[in-house]
């Protein structure tokens, strides 16, 4: 039976310690975390939390180099071989 008087992860709600002792004490029943942002914090839910971010984060860079942004091309932009886009045989 767990002791209820841990605190529980606002993620998961296993109880949660950061304290050694007390996870000698609940092995295999406690979970260590952290008190993060006013709540605890399981350090299962905040590896899980932590590698969400990193695929978001990861989706939103992919996502900025594939929406660019395309201003009006320079006539530096061009190279002066180029022809105008009238005369491609395309």
């Amino acid at each position: 039976m767990v002791d209820h008087s841990l605190p529980r992860c606002k993620l998961c709600n296993s109880p949660v310690t950061d304290s050694i002792e007390t996870e000698i004490e609940y092995h295999g029943r406690a979970k260590s975390g952290k008190y993060i942002e006013g709540s605890w914090i399981c350090n299962d839910c905040m590896s899980e939390r932590d590698e969400e971010n990193k695929v978001s984060a990861t989706l939103t860079t992919q996502d900025d180099m594939h929406h660019e942004h395309i201003g009006t091309a320079d006539k530096s932009d061009v190279s002066p071989n180029t022809p105008p886009a009238d005369e491609t045989d395309l």
